[in-house]
């Protein structure tokens, strides 16, 4: 059954690459050298402050699997495989990693949205992993009570990244933003923000509709969520907008930060913008930035001629490279040596989770997943979880039009295919599914599930 675009669940990693730390290993089975209640009392008390007008974290329901068990906080109904936790009053534990905790987010548990952590790296510093935390429950907070600040996923695999002349508006967007922040006076504050929105009009004026409404969303939701994040653990300016910005096809990852910069631009240069939002929660933080600097009085700021010739051959010289790598990573993913797994779907298969941080189109149809899909239909469903596949559509949208085909490559092993009485089961490293009326193949080293 097709699921619509807007209600399919995307799996989010909070430690995505352009903040520098691992990604998240649900399958790591060594606890964690940050215990859950180190990080639940350390958020708790990043959360005196105040954050955001009417959230406290400290009443959010919190899931967290530390490599052995999964601990659950603050729950009002946990699930039957849940047990209370001797000598914590108000915790419940099971053994091993539920299966709703699969990385850094916000998900439903026993009907209930709860933030979820998975097991972070022994480097992980405390107060990061309590910012995380505190970034998970703004989500839970947003969907409780703004439910439309929400990117719609399916726009992401249709955004015009390989256009130069885009990127470098957005390149010099971005610049402006990092030179309002960083600037010690407001007037000169005021004159870059009224530039970077200036810029930001007019590259909106040359994009799909779709796409402006997907960084407008993705700031409402990640960069809000990223901007409480960091006002609970005091990150500098400095350090929102990088000097280098993003790479063309991070999209979702640039709308974290660049949230960010609008928020707290209108921190300074509109005190009472959290207030308004909050009681007008459709109006993008870019609209709201430009009615505060608009009218402001003061010369206009820009770029030089020999600055955006700069930036232009860089964006022009990044587009060129992103399509050669991608083509590098689809060819590096097929050559893998030992054994594969193909999956062919007469009725297409539909995007049920996947992590729209770690993916990419890497060919017409074809998006390479490096860390999670599930797929499914009236047949049955699969997931692939901690490794690479690859989705060939079944229409026109790389993947919302369905699938059909899946691809997983580089097994030590042949993947597992077991009759039982509602199907045939698969089972390998990293992959588990189930399919009614399927059948299975296997010549060479592959593997193949035809699915009916």
């Amino acid at each position: 059954m097709r699921k619509n675009f807007l209600t399919v669940p995307v799996i989010l990693a909070a430690c995505s690459p352009f903040i520098g730390c691992q990604q998240p290993d649900a399958s790591n089975k060594q606890p964690s050298a940050i215990t859950p209640f180190a990080t639940i009392a350390l958020a708790d008390s990043l959360s005196a402050q105040d954050l955001w007008p009417g959230f406290n974290p400290r009443s959010t329901p919190v899931a967290i699997f530390d490599g052995t068990r999964t601990l659950l906080f603050r729950h009002p109904a946990p699930p039957a495989a849940f047990t209370p936790l001797a000598g914590h009053d108000g915790v419940w534990v099971h053994a091993g990693r539920d299966s709703s905790v699969s990385a850094n987010t916000s998900t439903q548990l026993g009907g209930v949205t709860t933030a979820t952590l998975l097991p972070a790296p022994d480097s992980t510093p405390a107060l990061r992993r309590a910012g995380i935390l505190v970034h998970e429950a703004f989500h839970v907070f947003q969907r409780a009570h703004h439910p439309s600040w929400s990117a719609n996923e399916a726009d992401l695999f249709t955004y015009p990244v390989s256009n130069a002349a885009l990127l470098t508006q957005r390149r010099l967007e971005s610049e402006a933003l990092r030179r309002a922040l960083l600037a010690p006076m407001k007037p000169d504050a005021e004159c870059w923000a009224r530039a970077a929105v200036n810029l930001r009009q007019l590259r909106f004026a040359r994009l799909p509709a779709s796409a402006s409404a997907y960084e407008r969303a993705t700031e409402l939701n990640e960069g809000l969520a990223t901007y409480v994040e960091w006002r609970a653990t005091n990150r500098a300016d400095s350090a929102v907008m990088p000097p280098g910005e993003f790479a063309p096809e991070d999209i979702r990852e640039r709308g974290y930060r660049s949230g960010v910069a609008l928020a707290r631009l209108l921190d300074r240069l509109a005190p009472g913008w959290r207030a308004e939002l909050e009681a007008h929660d459709s109006i993008p933080l870019d609209s709201m930035l430009w009615a505060a600097v608009a009218t402001q009085p003061g010369g206009p700021c820009g770029f030089t001629d020999a600055e955006r010739d700069r930036f232009g051959r860089i964006a022009m010289s990044e587009v060129t490279a992103l399509t050669s790598r991608l083509a590098a990573e689809r060819r590096s993913f097929l050559d893998r040596p030992g054994w594969r797994l193909i999956i062919r779907a007469a009725s297409p298969l539909f995007p049920q989770g996947f992590d729209p941080l770690n993916v990419n189109v890497v060919a017409p149809g074809e998006v390479l997943h490096a860390r999670l899909v599930k797929l499914g239909n009236d047949a049955g469903s699969v997931e692939v979880m901690g490794r690479p596949s690859l989705s060939e559509a079944a229409g026109t949208h790389p993947l919302f039009s369905g699938v059909r085909k899946l691809t997983v490559t580089g097994f030590k092993e042949p993947p597992r295919i077991t009759k039982a009485d509602s199907g045939l089961s698969i089972s390998a490293d990293g992959i588990t599914g189930m399919f009614r009326g399927a059948r299975a193949d296997t010549g060479g080293m592959v593997v193949t599930l035809y699915l009916p």
